[in-house]
């Protein structure tokens, strides 16, 4: 069954923030610190209500999501590599409504939570982690942003949340259902998590 956890999808709403198109991974960070004082300040205006937010947040973090490649690779290789052209996007496009209709119904749950970025690791000259602590009232928890670079800039595969990567946690999900129900069936599934 696949399952959407409050702190998933609030690590998810994080990962929406950052809007990278730099090459140096210092860069990466300052653009991170931006997008985040943008999420956070627009989450605390008092002039515009919680459907404006929320609406305003995703369009200004959505493209550096690179949903397709996400997708393919919750899916992994050979479920992927089984799909005909038209499954493969019909599943893209209702993975990617998911992800930010889950992300945007979170965003009301924003309290006085902070996030704090630590250096960051470049694994390689395309790949770079960013690790960061969401700080709450009564808890820590530890995120990696996972970047690589594509030809449009550096943009976000998969993000571990306490060590956990949500990629691979959908992965399991999916497997599971495409197993016992097949492509419609996991479709399916999804769609009904979009309502």
């Amino acid at each position: 069954m696949i399952k959407r956890t409050v702190i998933t999808t609030f690590a998810l709403f994080l990962l929406l923030v950052q809007t990278v198109g730099a090459v140096e991974t210092d860069t990466v960070e300052a653009i991170l610190k931006g997008k985040l004082d943008f999420v956070f300040s627009t989450l605390k205006r008092s002039d515009i209500q919680i459907e404006k937010k929320k609406a305003l947040i995703v369009e200004n973090v959505s493209p550096i999501f690179d949903f397709s490649l996400m997708g393919k690779l919750t899916l992994g290789k050979k479920n992927w590599s089984g799909l005909s052209k038209e499954q493969r996007l019909t599943f893209i496009a209702t993975f990617t409504d998911v992800m930010k209709g889950s992300y945007s119904d979170k965003l009301s749950l924003y309290t006085d939570e902070e996030i704090k970025i630590l250096p960051t690791q470049q694994s390689t000259p395309n790949k770079a982690v960013i690790p960061t602590e969401l700080i709450s009232k009564d808890n820590r928890y530890a995120m990696n942003y996972k970047f690589y670079k594509s030809k449009k800039g550096w943009r976000i595969y998969d993000i571990e949340l306490q060590g956990v990567s949500i990629i691979a946690t959908y992965r399991t999900q999916f497997n599971q259902v495409l197993t016992e129900g097949g492509f419609d069936e996991l479709i399916t599934k999804l769609n009904q998590i979009k309502v």
